[in-house]
């Protein structure tokens, strides 16, 4: 059973499904994709900044490559 919904949607997601020739199915399977994989980890999802507010936080970071990121962080801006 398939039932008519509408989203809001940026315009370079409008332009790439109106590109394909089956918009519908195009979009159930690109929804069905990513919630299968919602429960998955992937390190690359993560910006650069959290990565290294991440790195400094570990009990086991050096104190020298902690004051670098801390540096970069907190004191560059």
């Amino acid at each position: 059973m398939k039932s008519l919904k509408t989203f809001n949607l940026s315009h370079e997601c409008i332009r790439i499904v109106r590109s394909k020739s089956n918009q519908s199915e195009y979009c159930e399977r690109a929804i069905r994709a990513m919630h299968n994989k919602e429960g998955e980890f992937d390190v690359s999802n993560l910006s650069t900044r959290r990565l290294l507010v991440i790195l400094g936080l570990r009990k086991d970071c050096e104190p020298s490559i902690r004051a670098l990121i801390n540096h970069h962080l907190y004191e560059a801006e």
